[in-house]
C-alpha cells in the first residue's frame, strides 16, 4: 500500500504540473471506483474503506495542488534556459 501511495502522488503531481482541473476531476472520479474495488477485494470493514477512500483522493489531491503550485517555478526555468538550437551555416 505505501508504494501504490507514493505512485499516487508522483501522478498527481505530475498531474498539476501538465494539466488543468478539468483533468483531474476525471481521474478521481476512477480513482473512487478503483478504492471501491480494492476494499471490496480486500474485505474491509466500512471504516477502513472509508479510509482507504479518504486516503487516497487526499493524496490524488494534495500532490496534484503541490504540481499546480510548482508549475510556475519550472515555466520560469524552462524560459531561462538559453536556445541551443542554432545550427552552423554550411557553405555550397
Amino acid at each position: 500500500m505505501e508504494y501504490a501511495a507514493i505512485g499516487l502522488a508522483v501522478f498527481g503531481a505530475l498531474l498539476g504540473l501538465r494539466f488543468r482541473f478539468r483533468v483531474l476531476l476525471p481521474f478521481l472520479l476512477l480513482l473512487f471506483f478503483v478504492s471501491l474495488f480494492v476494499a471490496f477485494e480486500q474485505r474491509l470493514g466500512k471504516v477502513e474503506s472509508l479510509l482507504l477512500i479518504a486516503a487516497g483522493q487526499a493524496i490524488l489531491q494534495a500532490s496534484y495542488f503541490i504540481g499546480l503550485a510548482a508549475r510556475p517555478i519550472f515555466r520560469a526555468a524552462h524560459h531561462k534556459l538559453p536556445a541551443t538550437d542554432k545550427l552552423p551555416v554550411t557553405e555550397k
